[in-house]
């Protein structure tokens, strides 16, 4: 029974933990995001009935047990210093709280963070962080696990070119 609420507490502090980071982000921003998109289990089990023909996506909806994507448009009216001082903070706390940083780009006026849980093949609580100066900021969140070879298989069929991607060796 101790073991079952330990489970239950963590969980509860990943969920309460990835809605506080959206609320942060909120703030710091001061607007509201332009595209915010939730799904639960519900709503992810709807969108496996609609896939039912293609393999691929339901071996990466069948781990999902949410996900989050927040899209904001920015303009010069937002800080761009409290911005880049927040995801500098954020970052670290997410390192910190055992998230794995799997991508990171900096490159002018744009940042690209990626972290994640990772065990073997699977990557599980992902937490995708994208920043381009005065333009937009992505925060997308996913609850659950996937295997990283569903991730390739499925991005063919959303049209997304990701050079080099079948040639990517992963030694987790």
């Amino acid at each position: 029974m101790k073991n079952v609420m330990i489970w239950a507490l963590f969980l509860f502090c990943a969920a309460v933990s990835a809605k506080d980071l959206q609320h942060e982000l909120d703030d710091v921003l001061g607007v509201e995001p332009n595209v915010r998109l939730n799904l639960g289990a519900g709503m992810l089990g709807l969108a496996k009935m609609f896939t039912e023909d293609d393999e691929d996506a339901q071996k990466v909806l069948s781990g999902l047990n949410g996900l989050q994507i927040n899209v904001y448009e920015l303009d010069d009216v937002q800080v761009a210093d409290d911005i880049a001082d927040w995801l500098k903070s954020t970052t670290k706390s997410l390192s910190r709280n055992g998230l794995e940083q799997i991508v990171k780009v900096m490159e002018d006026d744009e940042q690209v963070h990626i972290f994640a849980k990772i065990d073997g093949q699977y990557l599980s609580d992902l937490t995708l962080l994208v920043y381009e100066e005065g333009d937009e900021f992505v925060y997308i969140s996913m609850d659950g696990e996937i295997n990283f070879s569903d991730i390739k298989d499925i991005t063919g069929n959303f049209d997304i070119d990701l050079d080099g991607l079948d040639n990517i060796q992963v030694n987790l």
